[in-house]
């Protein structure tokens, strides 16, 4: 049985995580980022062996996931964290090696199983502000507020090169646009669980917006609408 969902989709680099960051704070609740967890597979993939010159060895990869799990750990700053195999992971997942290859591991289906199954017990019991592309559509079809995000391609490019610049990480920022553009058309044309706004999802174009004032949009749609 889950708790107070609060979904937040859209596409990369729209403004979810700092949407989704701010709104579990603010009510105090868990922020579970979905994307974070496709990346870490890509990662754990990556390290292990199980992708070779953009090959998916998705049977070996898949049967190793069956016996491994994410949670929620305290971190040393008494933060609530996400998990995977006893290790917290971060900014490092943001690299664009993994970038490269994330929406090819995130469509496949023995991966979304896997990770649909592990965000339904993440949220057991739990008040939640969950994250993705395909929250409010597929994992948590009943969350109780659905938040979409859109934003200008140009806008997201430039937001995308300033978080690699931020965290040293080494990129071709003309390969940037690129790379969101493959990864919309593979997220928006896969057959599992494509990327689309939900019905009843409130829809926010950040283009040309602080992320005080998303949030303020978000919190003042929540407290107009719902009670938790």
């Amino acid at each position: 049985m889950t708790g107070n969902i609060i979904s937040v989709d859209g596409f990369s680099s729209t403004g979810k995580s700092t949407l989704a960051s701010k709104l579990a704070e603010h009510y105090n609740f868990y922020y579970l980022n979905s994307g974070l967890m496709y990346r870490i597979i890509s990662h754990f993939a990556l390290n292990n062996g199980y992708i070779i010159n953009n090959m998916i060895k998705e049977s070996q990869l898949i049967n190793k996931l069956d016996d491994l799990n994410f949670d929620w750990m305290i971190d040393n700053k008494g933060n609530k964290c996400l998990s995977f195999d006893g290790k917290i992971f971060g900014e490092e997942m943001y690299s664009f090696e993994i970038s490269d290859i994330v929406s090819s591991v995130a469509k496949l289906e023995s991966v979304r199983s896997f990770l649909f199954r592990q965000q339904k017990k993440l949220a057991v019991k739990k008040s939640i502000v969950v994250e993705g592309r395909d929250i409010g559509t597929v994992v948590f079809p009943d969350a109780k507020v659905k938040f979409f995000l859109s934003a200008d391609l140009d806008i997201r490019t430039m937001r995308r090169n300033k978080q690699i610049e931020e965290n040293n990480i080494s990129f071709d920022s003309m390969k940037v646009e690129d790379n969101l553009i493959k990864r919309d058309k593979i997220d928006s044309e896969r057959k599992i669980a494509p990327l689309k706004k939900a019905k009843n999802a409130f829809e926010i174009d950040t283009s040309k917006k602080s992320q005080i004032e998303v949030f303020n949009i978000a919190k003042n749609y929540i407290d107009s609408n719902f009670k938790f």
